[in-house]
Order: structure tokens, then C-alpha cells, then sequence
């Protein structure tokens, strides 16, 4: 049997090599990896469970943070869901309550650009804010001048990220 990161690291590398499969296939794939992880009792990637927040600024779908926040469970990280369209304020509250490791966000739109400068500006510096969406193509500075720290294009980028965040 693989490890957990073993599984994770197969599975990011095949998508980014070859694309993502159908929505569907890689919720699926994120079942089975929790799955596999719950039946041989595998370890986790981090000695202390890692919390992530997450949210969407502008988006009324949360097709992508869903797998972000799938992905996030099967990688072994508490996730906190704000759910969609939520303000900057509530976004730093939940920060200053629950106190995670990682913001995860999903930006589609521009105009969001001040919420997320405001959000990265005001984050305790002990948080990593890691953000994706179209935004981010858009405008390739978008993430430096708001203080992400990460913009995967997709869900096989997010987990090589997070595998690069935990420890071996």
C-alpha cells in the first residue's frame, strides 16, 4: 500500500500531466483517497492537523473551492467552509477565530481586487492566503500586489502546493 502522499502525488502529477478528468472522476478520486486513507489507518501529512478557511469573494457557484475544500479533507486539513460570496471582514473574523494555517479563496472577477488586497494586507502573517480563479489570469501581478502566496490553476495544482507545505 502507498502512502498518503504517494496517492496524492500520483494522482497531482497525472492531472497536471495530462489534464483534469471530469468533475465527477476527480470528486470521485478524492473519495477514494479518503477512503484508502480511513481503511489503512494512513498517517497524515502534517504531525498536527492544519486548518484551512474557505471562501469564495465573488463567486455564487463554488464549483472549484468544493474540490478545494474535498481535496483539503482528503490531504488531511480541517476545513472551515464560509461558503460563497463572502465580505473581507467576515473572511479576517473567522481568521481571528478559528485561527488557520491557510486561506483558501477563489477570486473570478477583477473588480474584487480591493476585498482581496484588503484581505491579504490584514491577515496575520502567520497565514498563508492561497487563492485561485480566472482573476489570476487575467492579471499575473494581481497576486503579489494582494499578498497571495499561492495561485494554483486547478485542484492538481492545490495539492502539489500543499504537499510541498507539509513536511516529508
Amino acid at each position: 500500500m502507498h502512502s498518503l502522499r504517494q496517492l496524492l502525488e500520483d494522482l497531482s502529477r497525472e492531472w497536471i500531466h495530462n489534464g483534469l478528468p471530469s468533475r465527477e472522476q476527480v470528486i470521485q478520486a478524492a473519495h477514494t483517497v479518503i477512503r484508502n486513507k480511513q481503511h489503512h489507518s494512513l498517517p497524515g501529512l502534517w504531525p498536527v492537523r492544519p486548518r484551512i478557511i474557505t471562501a469564495t469573494l465573488d463567486d455564487g457557484i463554488g464549483q472549484g473551492i468544493e474540490l478545494i475544500e474535498i481535496f483539503s479533507d482528503a490531504l488531511g486539513l480541517e476545513v472551515v467552509s464560509l461558503g460563497l460570496m463572502q465580505k473581507p471582514d467576515a473572511i479576517l473574523s473567522a481568521c481571528h477565530l478559528h485561527v488557520p494555517r491557510y486561506v483558501g479563496l477563489t477570486v473570478l472577477q477583477l473588480d474584487t481586487e480591493d476585498d482581496l488586497m484588503h484581505i491579504g494586507r490584514h491577515l496575520p502573517a502567520s497565514i498563508r492566503l492561497v487563492a485561485g480563479g480566472p482573476a489570476f489570469r487575467y492579471d499575473s501581478d494581481l497576486a503579489a500586489r494582494c499578498g497571495v502566496h499561492a495561485t494554483p490553476v486547478n485542484v492538481a495544482h492545490f495539492i502539489a502546493f500543499m504537499l510541498s507545505e507539509a513536511l516529508e
